[in-house]
């Protein structure tokens, strides 16, 4: 699979109404790679070698096989396909934590962000712009009725429980499009989520909203794109306007990127 994302299926926001909007024709090419882990479970004895020591470690301490797998594939192929992309050994690539625990490379050559289900994983990589994504697979276990009081607004939540029989998908539709704008803009999760609005093509909440921000250039336009891929919703957040081009990580791929 390697298509773009509904180019023109976006949805806007700004946290502050009253600033400078940036021009929809400044545009971004954004890679998104996802797998769903057992279609690509065969080949972690070739991936075996590339795994950083650091993340080995941090896999070991989740509880689930299933979690710890997923964890590894994720964070060896993004390291992986960095290092394609940067001509570079992947043992070079560094990866580090800014505040809110959000990953970036040394000297920002190129911007990315993750997110990882227990079965599946998606990565965002970007030249140009900071990126946020997230991946959540719509699970029937899921207790989204008491979730939405507390992070969702009157309107949002009127939005999910009108349809009865597709307020999950909608429920995951608007979760994914909060933690991914959360992600781009640096903040890590605030406490008055319910005030970030994500249902409406045009969204404005003020600024005062964000708690944590690290970057005030990140106070502009923000484009969110949104796409159900199988059981699982997709959402991925740049302070640009952007062409997303998604790449289905499989077998064949897995072992081209394992390629000295």
């Amino acid at each position: 699979m390697r298509s773009s994302i509904l180019a023109n299926n976006y949805i806007r926001c700004n946290p502050d109404p009253t600033g400078n909007s940036v021009s929809d024709k400044d545009s971004a090419v954004i890679d998104v790679y996802f797998a769903k882990t057992k279609d690509i479970s065969t080949e972690y004895s070739r991936l075996k070698i590339f795994i950083d020591h650091k993340d080995k470690l941090k896999a070991e301490k989740l509880h689930f096989r299933e979690d710890r797998n997923t964890y590894l594939f994720c964070h060896t192929l993004l390291r992986l396909i960095l290092a394609k992309k940067l001509n570079a050994d992947p043992s070079g690539i560094q990866i580090i934590n800014e505040g809110n625990n959000k990953p970036r490379l040394e000297g920002d050559l190129l911007f990315f962000n993750i997110s990882h289900t227990r079965d599946a994983f998606a990565f965002a990589i970007s030249e140009r712009v900071k990126v946020g994504i997230d991946l959540e697979k719509v699970d029937r276990n899921v207790d989204f009725k008491s979730i939405i009081v507390k992070f969702f607004s009157t309107i949002e939540r009127k939005f999910i429980l009108d349809s009865p029989e597709d307020s999950r998908n909608r429920f995951f539709l608007l979760w994914t499009r909060k933690e991914s704008l959360l992600k781009a803009m640096g903040t890590g999760i605030i406490s008055n989520l319910s005030q970030v609005h994500v249902m409406k093509k045009e969204n404005t909440f003020s600024r005062e909203t964000i708690e944590y921000m690290n970057d005030d250039s990140t106070y502009s336009n923000h484009f969110i794109y949104s796409k159900k891929v199988f059981k699982y919703y997709l959402s991925v957040s740049a302070p640009r306007k952007a062409k997303i081009l998604l790449h289905q990580l499989n077998v064949e791929k897995v072992q081209y990127y394992c390629e000295e």
